[in-house]
Order: structure tokens, then C-alpha cells, then sequence
């Protein structure tokens, strides 16, 4: 049985969604905004870069024994940790070990003189711009050493979480959601989300800087996106749908905050739904649509083991409220009232161009 009084908690969240909207002075941050700076790591590299990053060390774990799938999960775990040029590391203080990885350099200009094709300089009459590449290294964390035999890895590990109730929460989210096929990682390094998830690789990753119940708040969130927006979703993680799946994944959070009696955080929580939502109605649908996460989520909370998460009659009854209201919008924009012979045809899966076609002809 729940311990969440969903009606008291769902209008709670959509009262407070509703007032920051007519006025947003004064509220509390959210998420994200409330972590604390991290040593900032070494700028991303490019997209193509990081694509080369992970191919070797795709490779790397391979060779060392781990079957395909496994080898791919690590190098891109792997390459999302600290990975800086060998005079960045030695700024800092470290060497490498090994463990190269090659990497483009940045575009170096070069002129040409098109008489000669030789390399000339910028003023060279008629002399033509070219772009080359350098092969450069660069290394994990993991392979650079400092005088005290401490890898950089060490130097970018998350700060504990303070002792108390909110820590033994995250511990049991963590432990809950590991058993299920995840990854958990508390980020070591400064980053501009709160926490994402990766349904690739089953890795969710919170922000290190995030403490106490800012940082249950998140791995909440994270884990509501993990159970909710797989591959079984067929809504793009763009536009409007993922205003909602921010609300579905912060509703969780919400409801968890306020079982926990955290109340100024939830009002955090409730700003974040309704910066991406910008409707009331739009975050109670959201509510409905993860509540059975939230049933799981705080039963795992509050101490109780071998907990499942099960679909919920409110889940699908909000699933199939939107899809009702997404058959509606397609037929009006067709030209048709979506009741009728319209409706029925429409509902039993006719494409709505041949139903359209056929009723507005006879018309």
C-alpha cells in the first residue's frame, strides 16, 4: 500500500507550479543551482574528438578482456571522466603513466602560394588559406601520478555526503536502482546539469556538489527518468514532450521531498516542473503519469526491501488521456470534429488523411 497521499501531494505541486507562475520572486532554486563549485575539470572536447576518445578506449577494454557490449559501457564511462593534455596535468601537478589517447588539435592556419604550393606567409601576394591538423595526446585521470603516488583520479572524486538521514536515502536509492541493471556515480567534476541519465548505458551520474536532501532530490529525478523515459517511450526527448518528462521525472522528487517533511525544497522542485511545463494542468497529468515511481521510490525511501515497481491504473488513465487529446488535436487539424463517425473510425486506428479524405468529400 502507498504511503503517499497522492491527492494532497499532486495538488500541492500543482498550487505551488500555479503561484510561482504569477509570481516568481522569491522562490527557491532548483536543483542544479543549489550545488556547490567543483574543481573545474579540462574543457570538452569536441564531438568528434570524444568520439575518438571513446573508440580507443573501447578498444583498451577489450583487450583487456571485456566482452564487446561491457567494453563499449566502460569506454563511455570512461570518457566522460577527466581527461586533460599531458601540460594540464603537469600544471597540476601529475605524469603520465601510460595509457595515451590521440586526439585532433585544434585547426592551425596555414598560407599557401598557389605559383609555388609551397608555404608562404599571410602577405604573400595571392597566398591561400589553409587548415591543418596535429595529432596531439591526451590522458585519463586514471593515467597520471603524482609525487605521492596518487592518481588524478583522486583529485577528482566527489566530496562525501554529510552523515544523516538524507545520506542513508540516497544510499538506498543508489542500492535500489544498482540492483536493477544501473550505474550510480556522484560527479567529481564541476558540471551545469544537476544529474542526467544515460538509458545507453544504464548510467545515471548526480552532481558531486549536490549534498544532503539537493542530492536525493536528483537521484530521484535521475532514477524517475531512468524507469520512465526508455526506449518504450516513443516521445523524442525534444520540445514540448520533454517539458513533460521533466515534470514525470520531478514529480518523483517532489513527492519524495514532501514525505520527508522537506518543504522548502519542494518548492524548488515544483519551480523546476513549472520552468519546463508553464502549466498547472500539464504538471497534474505529469503526477498521474509517474506516481506508481513515486509509490516505489518512497517505499525504497523508507527502509522497505525487495521493492518492484508496478503500473499504475492512474499511469495508464493519464496515458490515455493524452492520447485522446493528441487524436483529437490531429483530427481538428485535418478539418474534422474529433466525435462521430470521425471519432470511432479514428480510434480504431484508421489513418486520419483517409478518414479526412473521405468525410470532408462526402460532405
Amino acid at each position: 500500500m502507498s504511503t503517499i497521499d497522492h491527492k494532497a501531494t499532486r495538488q500541492a505541486m500543482t498550487e505551488q507550479v500555479a503561484a510561482f507562475i504569477a509570481n516568481p520572486a522569491g522562490w527557491p532554486a532548483a536543483m542544479a543551482a543549489r550545488a556547490l563549485r567543483l574543481r573545474s575539470g579540462h574543457p570538452a572536447y569536441s564531438p568528434n574528438n570524444h568520439a575518438l576518445i571513446v573508440c580507443q578506449l573501447w578498444g583498451r577494454f577489450a583487450a583487456e578482456g571485456l566482452v564487446d557490449e561491457a567494453a563499449f559501457d566502460a569506454a563511455i564511462r570512461a570518457a566522460a571522466e577527466e581527461i586533460a593534455p599531458r601540460y594540464v596535468w603537469s600544471k597540476r601537478g601529475y605524469a603520465p603513466t601510460g595509457g595515451a589517447l590521440a586526439v585532433w588539435s585544434r585547426p592551425v592556419p596555414m598560407w599557401i602560394d598557389p605559383a609555388t604550393g609551397k608555404k608562404a606567409t599571410k602577405d604573400t601576394p595571392g597566398a591561400e588559406e589553409r587548415r591543418v591538423f596535429r595529432i596531439e595526446q591526451t590522458y585519463r585521470a586514471a593515467d597520471v601520478i603524482n609525487e605521492d603516488g596518487e592518481t588524478g583520479a583522486a583529485a577528482f572524486a566527489a566530496p562525501e555526503l554529510p552523515e544523516g538521514e538524507a545520506r542513508q536515502v540516497f544510499e538506498r536509492l543508489a542500492a535500489w536502482i544498482t540492483g536493477q541493471g544501473w550505474s550510480v556515480e556522484r560527479s567529481g567534476r564541476d558540471m551545469a546539469e544537476g544529474g542526467y541519465t544515460v538509458h545507453a548505458t544504464r548510467q545515471i551520474v548526480v552532481h558531486g556538489g549536490l549534498a544532503g536532501w539537493a542530492a536525493v532530490e536528483t537521484l530521484a529525478h535521475e532514477v524517475a527518468h531512468a524507469l520512465l523515459h526508455g526506449a518504450e517511450d516513443e516521445r523524442p526527448y525534444a520540445g514540448q514532450h520533454r517539458g513533460d518528462m521533466e515534470a514525470e521525472a520531478e514529480a518523483v522528487a517532489f513527492g519524495l521531498l514532501t514525505a520527508f517533511g522537506q518543504g522548502e525544497l519542494a518548492r524548488g522542485s515544483a519551480r523546476y516542473a513549472a520552468e519546463w511545463t508553464r502549466n498547472p494542468e500539464r504538471v497534474a497529468v505529469a503526477y498521474e503519469r509517474s506516481c506508481h515511481v513515486l509509490d516505489a521510490v518512497a517505499a525504497v525511501a523508507f527502509g522497505a526491501e525487495d521493492v518492484t515497481l508496478t503500473r499504475s491504473a492512474k499511469a495508464d488513465k493519464a496515458q490515455a488521456k493524452a492520447d485522446n487529446k493528441a487524436l483529437a488535436a490531429a483530427l481538428r487539424e485535418a478539418g474534422l470534429e474529433p466525435k462521430g463517425e470521425a471519432w470511432r473510425r479514428a480510434k480504431a486506428g484508421e489513418p486520419i488523411e483517409a478518414i479526412a479524405a473521405e468525410l470532408l468529400a462526402a460532405a
